[in-house]
């Protein structure tokens, strides 16, 4: 009778175990991206992304790559595919989708930067997991918040070196806080999708953008762009996301997987591959037939952070409206980025 009951036991406790065939479930994920598929951030991010997941996991995970919104829908309905399940994971900028993300927006305030996106990466995830994780990414698996390198100001005919020379210039930007910032320098900010805006400034439909140093190669924009006053305003956000339900449906062995391809590691690493676009960039743009690389001296780039302080104050508030701990975050926002190297 107790053998009887030792095996029964047994066999009742190996019921409750994962069975092999359970163990080796494999998983299909499907990423959308916005993003050209011979771009950077598929050639050097995403595809070799799924690559890694891919091999980490003894191909259990496998992720399917649609760029160039291959799925339908605009750039602006990435998050709302994410949140719908339509997608498992995407790669998105918080302009794209004004008032999702403002918390973010914080990190792509005017001066606030570190000026390469290999520090400005690491600060942005510590500050999103510790201010964001809970609000605005909830029910959101962050594989990584990222920078772009430097932005600064490029313009067509007019060369910008005082603050007074933004006065009247109609200016692309991509996000809402560093359009506030150009109202406050005397210029109008202007919202052009990314693909559209080489036509805009040949065009003479603006007169400048405020745009990382990095994208300006594939884009060609030296083509068109004339002026470059490179003085670092602001680093733009990039997002790549899971949802979070996709996330948990996997085992604790994949999650793993998932959390050894993500985090503040690997937003540094993807810094360190954007960064390694610059110096070519900006090589191209010096080298084009009458193109200027203008410097700004430390007295004049105090003008420009001092008329954009009303900005910071105006995310402050953003941050109260929204019951979140705005000037807490703010000063957070501050020593972070100072920790990795703010300029």
């Amino acid at each position: 009778m107790l053998r009887r009951s030792l095996i029964a036991a047994a066999l009742a406790a190996s019921a409750l175990l994962p069975s092999p065939e359970a163990s080796a479930q494999s998983f299909t994920f499907r990423l959308h991206s916005f993003s050209s598929p011979t771009a950077l951030d598929h050639t050097m991010h995403l595809d070799r992304w799924a690559e890694a997941v891919g091999r980490d996991s003894g191909g259990r995970i496998r992720v399917e790559l649609y760029p160039a919104l291959q799925l339908g829908g605009q750039a602006r309905d990435l998050v709302q595919q994410l949140e719908d399940g339509v997608v498992d994971i995407i790669w998105t900028v918080p302009g794209f989708t004004p008032g999702r993300f403002p918390g973010t927006e914080g990190l792509e305030l005017p001066f606030v930067n570190t000026g390469t996106s290999a520090t400005m990466s690491p600060a942005a995830m510590e500050f999103a997991e510790k201010h964001l994780a809970a609000t605005e990414y909830r029910g959101i698996k962050i594989i990584s918040i990222h920078s772009t390198d430097r932005s600064v100001l490029h313009t067509t005919r007019k060369p910008v070196r005082t603050l007074e020379d933004f006065r009247g210039l109609r200016i692309r930007v991509a996000g809402r806080f560093i359009g506030e910032a150009m109202t406050a320098f005397g210029a109008t900010p202007v919202g052009i999708p990314l693909p559209g805006v080489y036509e805009a400034l040949a065009r003479g439909q603006v007169d400048g953008m405020m745009i990382n140093w990095a994208i300006t190669a594939p884009y060609r924009f030296h083509e068109v762009a004339k002026f470059h006053t490179d003085s670092a305003v602001f680093q733009g956000m990039l997002l790549t996301l899971m949802n979070g339900r996709s996330y948990d449906r996997l085992p604790a062995d994949l999650k793993a997987v998932i959390d050894r391809n993500s985090g503040i590691d690997y937003a540094r690493k993807m810094g360190e591959i954007w960064d390694s676009q610059t110096p070519s960039a900006i090589a191209a743009n010096r080298d084009a037939p009458g193109n200027e690389i203008i410097t700004i001296d430390d007295a004049e780039r105090a003008r420009w952070i001092a008329a954009a302080q009303p900005v910071h104050q105006s995310w402050i508030r953003e941050m109260n409206r929204l019951s979140r701990p705005g000037q807490q975050m703010y000063d957070d926002l501050m020593a972070i980025t100072a920790k990795h190297g703010r300029r």
